[in-house]
């Protein structure tokens, strides 16, 4: 059977790394980014990929880059097939993507070519995309490029998060890789090249990427909260308050003449917030430094009032 070596971090790639330990494509080596401080207390943890290769008592590299010394070394001398990789953070240089016998593969949660890059989940539900799915493609030097194996469509509905999608996508891409190299190693698959046009790119999300814009409409709004949850999560302040936003809803009703960011209502267990055009609900909201609650609880204890207009960053 074809020798495999697995690239993967974070938990979006645990599920295929599994996918092929109970298969025929069991990895001969795991490899991963270095522990990295994690959760409120930040302290130092294994990636996600690692803690799963060790529980299924694989075999751990950990590297913080190909320039390691003797990770090409490592690499080479277990004469791989291939290369698979989901989510493992590091661009790979020509020298290792020329290593495995057959192919490098990458597991990349788009329908390719839209949305290369570091976030495309977040990126398809900030945008309204009605659907995405998951891509098994060779990997070549340009990023999220090379020529696809094959594609699996998701619907996204319209009250999903990108934290939702992860989980579906990430079994998608699973199943699809099997099937693939089943393919591969059987029939002599062959990928075909990406089309040139519908070229979207997802660039890496950064904190202040949560920021509510309250400019946009409201379906936008909405759009942008769901895309940001659960990383790096929707934030907006109400004064020197900040206040993060983790669900939220359009409201089916048009205003006029409100400044963007005023709470329309503040009572009742309901808050909602004028848009350039629309309003929208916020459904569950999280203080700093408190827990995450749904509207009517938040409420109770945050003083937030009918009138205030929401914007602006501060410090947490």
């Amino acid at each position: 059977m074809p020798r495999i070596i697995f690239f993967g971090s974070p938990d979006f790639a645990v599920p295929s790394l599994k996918a092929l330990y109970g298969s025929a494509y069991r990895p001969e080596l795991v490899v991963t980014q270095p522990d990295r401080p994690a959760g409120r207390g930040r302290k130092t943890a294994p990636t996600a990929a690692r803690k799963a290769a060790e529980e299924l008592g694989l075999p751990v590299l950990v590297m913080e880059s190909f320039r390691d010394e003797g990770v090409y070394g490592r690499l080479a001398g277990l004469e791989p097939d291939f290369f698979i990789v989901a989510a493992f953070g590091l661009i790979f240089p020509k020298k290792a993507l020329e290593l495995p016998a057959v192919s490098c593969i990458n597991v990349h949660a788009s329908l390719l070519p839209r949305w290369r890059g570091a976030s495309p989940i977040n990126m398809a539900v900030a945008a309204g995309d009605r659907f995405t799915g998951v891509s098994i493609m060779r990997m070549v030097k340009a990023l999220d490029a090379g020529p696809v194996y094959a594609q699996r469509s998701v619907p996204i509905g319209p009250m999903e998060s990108a934290g939702d999608l992860f989980e579906i996508l990430s079994g998608e891409g699973a199943a699809l890789l099997v099937e693939t190299l089943d393919r591969i190693t059987g029939e002599g698959l062959e990928p075909r090249r990406q089309p040139g046009e519908g070229v979207t790119f997802a660039p890496l999300l950064k904190k202040s990427d949560g920021l509510i814009d309250w400019n946009k409409d409201a379906v936008s709004v909405h759009n942008q909260i769901r895309g940001m949850n659960p990383w790096p999560g929707s934030h907006t302040s109400a004064g020197t308050t900040l206040i993060k936003v983790h669900r939220s809803e359009p409201c089916d009703r048009e205003i006029g003449g409100v400044r963007p960011g005023k709470v329309l209502r503040a009572s009742g267990g309901i808050i909602e917030v004028a848009c350039a055009s629309g309003a929208v609900r916020l459904t569950m909201l999280q203080a700093a430094g408190r827990k995450v609650l749904p509207a009517d609880e938040f409420l109770r204890g945050s003083g937030l009032q009918g009138g205030v207009v929401l914007g602006g960053e501060v410090d947490e």
